[in-house]
């Protein structure tokens, strides 16, 4: 297996991992009828809401990572997390290469 193919599906795993955080809070919001078009910031210009009901096209925070980047540090943490997220995988791949060696050594013992 090629070093860049391996770097980057390392990368793509943390991505994954990083982005299960946004879909946890937009489901509880999307689940949460009470919420949905009602809870906002009102202490900006404009009321900016959590979540909206337009699904795909709405402006609420949690409709999309890319409202959230707009109203919060969300890119920063997330950048955050994939690098953390990235060095985990690390290790664990090399901790498997590791043990794999070790059975292989031994075997020629």
């Amino acid at each position: 297996m090629d070093k860049s193919i391996l770097e980057k599906r390392i990368h793509d795993q943390a991505e994954e991992r990083a982005d299960k955080y946004f879909e946890m809070i937009r489901l509880f919001f999307r689940d949460k009828d009470e919420l949905v078009n009602k809870l906002a910031l009102t202490n900006s210009k404009e009321k900016i809401y959590f979540k909206t009901d337009a699904y795909g096209d709405g402006n609420g925070m949690f409709d999309s990572q890319e409202w959230l980047s707009e109203y919060t540090n969300w890119q920063d943490i997330r950048k955050e997390l994939v690098k953390k997220y990235e060095k985990e995988e690390t290790d664990n791949i090399l901790s498997k290469l590791d043990s794999i060696n070790y059975l292989l050594e031994a075997q020629h013992d």
